[in-house]
């Protein structure tokens, strides 16, 4: 969902079918959750594919650590900021799928898999090369921390969520068994408004290009997309390209491949950069 899009008639009849036949509570019950969309849909906070948390950049031999590093914030997003190793964004394609998976649970409870089935839904391959890579994926996504702040009392102090991207990770090797939980307050990131649908199908064949999975995100986020700088994006995104020039680049063949790829699911994404180096997208309404 948008994050100012009202839901339609088919996806609140959706949410009423998903609850009825889960056994779900009710909205108004006492429980968290991550939120109901269909299948090929995967839902994401907006304060996450608005920033750098899941950088853009190709992924480094040696990873940088930070503490309580604050991320640059897009207009209207909430502040954030992280705690550990920096992570890329196939391994945000990892915790959209962990978050798929909770979502028809109370947040909190674990989801359990086959190991083959889960790198089969993010279309890898399921070697035991593999089965490392996503055990130390999972590892790094528990060992990080976000913060953060919704807002601010008049006396500036700050009212928000700090905690893990992943809670839980038992696993069994033999089975090829794992079971991955969610902590119960990170619900409050998938408010109403404040989370995205991003259709997995059109994430997961952009590939490696990895700067166009976050333009991806980060313009589905947007019912309207603004303007927004070239350097700007460069910043939010977390890039290492230093030279603007490079990155202009770089972005261009990244925003044609998000339109190619939307083209070829008949949906609309078309882009232009003006005079004032301002990056316009017109996408299709909602997500």
């Amino acid at each position: 969902m948008a994050e100012d899009e009202s839901p339609s008639t088919a996806k609140q009849r959706f949410v009423a079918l998903a609850v009825e036949a889960k056994g779900l509570p009710s909205a108004n019950e006492e429980s968290k959750q991550l939120g109901l969309w269909p299948e090929d849909r995967r839902g994401v906070p907006n304060v996450i594919v608005r920033s750098a948390l899941f950088s853009a950049g190709k992924p480094t031999r040696v990873r940088q650590s930070y503490r309580d590093h604050e991320l640059p914030a897009a207009i209207g997003t909430k502040s954030i900021a992280y705690t550990g190793q920096q992570l890329y964004q196939h391994e945000l394609d990892v915790w959209l799928e962990v978050v798929h998976r909770c979502r028809l649970r109370p947040a909190g409870t674990e989801t359990d898999f086959h190991v083959h089935g889960f790198l089969k839904s993010l279309r890898r391959a399921t070697g035991n090369k593999d089965h490392k890579q996503l055990h130390a994926t999972l590892g790094l996504l528990h060992a990080t921390s976000i913060r953060v702040v919704s807002e601010r009392d008049e006396r500036g102090r700050a009212i928000g969520y700090r905690g893990h991207l992943i809670d839980k990770f038992r696993f069994n090797d033999q089975l090829l068994r794992w079971e991955v939980g969610i902590h119960p307050e990170i619900a409050e990131l998938f408010a109403p408004k404040e989370h995205t649908w991003l259709h997995i199908d059109a994430r997961l064949e952009l590939g490696k290009n990895y700067l166009a999975k976050w333009c991806h995100g980060y313009f589905s986020s947007h019912r309207k997309p603004y303007p927004v700088g070239v350097s700007r994006l460069r910043e939010l995104s977390g890039s290492a390209t230093s030279r603007l020039r490079r990155f202009r680049e770089a972005l261009s063949d990244a925003l044609d491949e998000v339109s190619r790829v939307e083209r070829r699911h008949k949906r609309r994404f078309e882009w232009k950069v003006d005079e004032q180096d301002l990056v316009h997208v017109v996408r299709e309404s909602g997500n």
